[in-house]
């Protein structure tokens, strides 16, 4: 298994897993393509994928931005996704490894990680639940 930055060329396979891992959202392609080629050109964006042989096992989306609260940089996971095949296997582990190194690099203070259904898998990684998050949809605010 290879932990690697996600190329163009990943984008087809990514949105297959995203159309399994979106619970909040109907992933719509078009939407996808725009983002997922700004995410892969971003410096404040990592983009992992777990490559297994050629096909994805996995990958995550974390993004980086500067806080006052936390005097520097916070690193947030907004999505992990490990097909099922490959889950108990150390691949979502390795997965937030490289996001928690891509971290380090860029001089971040902390790694988030906005849940309710996954803070037991995250908090056996070393993470503390800290808060709730809310938010507003804003065609509906």
């Amino acid at each position: 298994m290879q932990i690697r930055r996600a190329a163009a060329a990943d984008a087809d396979a990514i949105f297959a897993m995203l159309e399994r891992f979106a619970t909040s959202y109907e992933p719509e392609r078009n939407a996808f393509a725009s983002s997922f080629a700004a995410m892969i050109d971003s410096q404040d964006v990592a983009l992992f994928v777990a490559d297994s042989g050629g096909t994805l096992a996995g990958y995550v989306m974390a993004v980086q931005f500067r806080t006052l609260f936390a005097n520097g940089v916070v690193v947030q996971i907004e999505e992990l996704f490990v097909e099922e095949a490959k889950r108990s296997a150390g691949t979502g582990r390795a997965l937030v490894a490289a996001v928690v190194e891509w971290a380090r690099q860029r001089g971040a203070v902390e790694v988030t990680v906005p849940t309710r259904l996954a803070g037991a898998y995250y908090e056996r990684l070393g993470f503390e639940r800290t808060a709730e998050y809310y938010h507003a949809v804003l065609a509906q605010v």
